[in-house]
C-alpha cells in the first residue's frame, strides 16, 4: 500500500499543527468549540472538524483520511 492511501496517524496531524505554530487545543478553541474537540477527528470521521485541522494545514482533507473520503473521491 502506497503511503499516499494511508490515513495520516494521530501523532503525524498533531505534529503537523505543531510545526505550524499551533496545538489542537488552541486550534478547537479558536475556532469555538471546547478545547479537545478537535481530538475526536484523530480517531473517527467528523467532517466538520476534518476540514478545520485540513484547513489550518492547508493539506486537503482527502490527503490527511483517504480512507474516509475515498469513495467520494472516485466518484
Amino acid at each position: 500500500m502506497r503511503e499516499q492511501d494511508q490515513d495520516w496517524t494521530a501523532s503525524r496531524v498533531v505534529g503537523e499543527i505543531k510545526i505550524r505554530g499551533g496545538n489542537l487545543r488552541a486550534l478547537s478553541r479558536d475556532s469555538g468549540l471546547q478545547a479537545d474537540t478537535l481530538r475526536n477527528a484523530l480517531y473517527r470521521h467528523c467532517p466538520k472538524y476534518e476540514r478545520i485541522i485540513s484547513n489550518y494545514l492547508q493539506v486537503p482533507v482527502e490527503q490527511i483520511w483517504p480512507s474516509r473520503y475515498q469513495s467520494k473521491a472516485k466518484k
